[in-house]
C-alpha cells in the first residue's frame, strides 16, 4: 500500500487530505444578429464553451442584420427555449438581450459577445448594426461587451469553416490580447468593436491593431425594380469594399488584412458646441 504505514495487528492509517483545483468558467453572455441558427454565432459559442468560458445565448430567432438598436413596443415577445442555455426571442437584437439578461439568465455574466456576424461592421456600419447594437445594450446593462465580425473579402472561397477558424482566433488571440490590455475588464463595463478579416484566417502570424472607426462611402445608390404586378419596390445598395483612407481606422486596417479592436464609448454630447451656445 503506497504511501500508507501499516502496523501488524493495526488497521491502516489511511490519508484523509485531498487536493482538488476546480476552473470556475466564466459566464458569458452570447447574442447576434443574424440569428439563433446562424453558423458564426454557433461557431463562437462552440470556441467559448470549450476555453474557460460557460456560455449563455439569447439571440433573435430570424435574422435582423441592419436592425441597429431597435426594440419591440407594439406587440408582444415569443420566446422559444432550445436548450437549458440556448433561447430565441421572436424580435431583434436588442431585444434578445434586453429579454436575456433581464429574464433569462440564471446569474449576472462577466462578459457578453455579439457576433460572429457575416460581414464587417466598421465604419460607418456602427449605426446601423444590430451585432454593434446588441453589444451596446449589454455595455448599457454594465456588462463588458464585444461585438465580433468577419470581413469577407473573397466570397468564391468562403465557406462556413471560416466561422470556425474566426471563432478559434478570436478567443485564442484575439480576447487575449484584449484582456491583457484592459485593466478591470471584468469588473467595470467596457465596450468594443471586432473586425477579423478573411485573409486573416490562413496567417500563421496575426497582426492586431487598435483602431477607431473608419468612413465607409456607400455610394447612395438605389436599386429601383418592378415586381409581376407593376409595382415598383427599391433595393438599397452599397459597396462594400469603398472605404475612405484613413490611417489608423478600422476600414484601413482590415484591408491591410490586420485584425481590427476599436474601442467604443457612447455620447450624444457635443460638449464643444453646448459651451459654445451657452457662453454666447
Amino acid at each position: 500500500m503506497n504511501g500508507v504505514q501499516v502496523v501488524a495487528g493495526s488497521n491502516p492509517v489511511i490519508p484523509t487530505t485531498f487536493n482538488f483545483y476546480v476552473t470556475v468558467k466564466k459566464k458569458v453572455f452570447l447574442t447576434n444578429d443574424d440569428g439563433v441558427y446562424a453558423v458564426g454565432l454557433s461557431a463562437l459559442e462552440y470556441a467559448l464553451n470549450r476555453d474557460r468560458f460557460s456560455v449563455f445565448t439569447v439571440a433573435p430567432l430570424y435574422e435582423k442584420s441592419g436592425a441597429s438598436h431597435s426594440i419591440t413596443l407594439e406587440k408582444p415577445l415569443r420566446v422559444k427555449k432550445l436548450s437549458e442555455s440556448k433561447y430565441a426571442v421572436d424580435g431583434t437584437p436588442v431585444d434578445s438581450v434586453f429579454v436575456g439578461i433581464n429574464e433569462l439568465v440564471p446569474e449576472r455574466p462577466a462578459i457578453a459577445f455579439s457576433g460572429i456576424n457575416k460581414g464587417a461592421n466598421i465604419g460607418n456600419d456602427l449605426a446601423y448594426s444590430g451585432t454593434v447594437a446588441a453589444a451596446i445594450e449589454a455595455f448599457n446593462n454594465g456588462i463588458t461587451s464585444v461585438a465580433v465580425s468577419l470581413f469577407i473579402s473573397d466570397y468564391f472561397n468562403f465557406d462556413d469553416v471560416c466561422f470556425e477558424k474566426c471563432a478559434e482566433l478570436f478567443v485564442s488571440k484575439i480576447l487575449p490580447e484584449i484582456e491583457n490590455k484592459t485593466e478591470e475588464l471584468y469588473a467595470k463595463p467596457f465596450l468594443f468593436n471586432v473586425n477579423i478579416p478573411q485573409s486573416a484566417l490562413e496567417k500563421d502570424s496575426v497582426l492586431i491593431k487598435w483602431t477607431f472607426p473608419g468612413k465607409r462611402n456607400y455610394g447612395g445608390e438605389v436599386i429601383k425594380r418592378v415586381d409581376p404586378r407593376g409595382k415598383e419596390y427599391f433595393w438599397i445598395g452599397g459597396d462594400q469594399y469603398s472605404f475612405a483612407d484613413i490611417p489608423g481606422s478600422d476600414c484601413n486596417a482590415v484591408l491591410e488584412g490586420a485584425v481590427s479592436i476599436s474601442p467604443l464609448k457612447l455620447s450624444y454630447f457635443d460638449e464643444e458646441r453646448t459651451n459654445f451656445y451657452s457662453n454666447k
